[in-house]
Formats: C-alpha cells, sequence, structure tokens
C-alpha cells in the first residue's frame, strides 16, 4: 500500500476518534450534530489534497500536502485534549454525586 494512503488514512481515524470520543461523552442533543461539520471541516482538506496527489504526479513538493496534514494533526490534537477534558469532567461530576 502507498505510504501517502497510510498516512491519509491514520490520520483521519485519529480525527474520527477524537470526534467519536467527544460525542460519547457529550450528552445526546441537538448540539451533538454540530460535531458533524467539525468533522468534516477537519477531515476534507486532507482528503481532498491527497487524492488530487495520487492523481497528479506533480515534480516538486506538494506544500499544501503537508500543511493539510500538518491542519489535521493539530485539529485532532485538540479535539483529543477537548475529549479528554470532557472525560474527566465527567468522571469528576459522577464522583461527587455519588459522595453526596
Amino acid at each position: 500500500m502507498n505510504k501517502l494512503l497510510t498516512l491519509t488514512i491514520a490520520s483521519e481515524m485519529f480525527l474520527l476518534l477524537s470526534f467519536m470520543s467527544i460525542y460519547l461523552t457529550t450528552r445526546k442533543t441537538k448540539k451533538s450534530i454540530l460535531l458533524i461539520p467539525l468533522l468534516i471541516i477537519g477531515g476534507a482538506p486532507l482528503l481532498y489534497l491527497a487524492i488530487d496527489d495520487m492523481n497528479s504526479h506533480y515534480m516538486d513538493a506538494n506544500i499544501g500536502l503537508g500543511l493539510a496534514f500538518m491542519f489535521t494533526w493539530i485539529y485532532s490534537a485538540i479535539a483529543f485534549v477537548i475529549a479528554i477534558i470532557l472525560i474527566v469532567k465527567r468522571k469528576r461530576n459522577n464522583n461527587n454525586s455519588k459522595e453526596q
């Protein structure tokens, strides 16, 4: 399998994992539907540029593809940190309600 394809799949799976953990820790309300456009915003640039790079073989370095990877990784890391904060906050609320 192509190295670019492997990195793209891994990056998109990390992004999906981050957003799934946010979705599972929040209450299932209508506000949770806002996670779908945020997921698309995070993953679409990388998918577009990876497909473009596979279809047309450029002779020079594809700076846009590197920036798309960097954007997706930073976006995924921020989403993952938010998910961890929500998980810790939820556990603290559950522990406080059990103590009272």
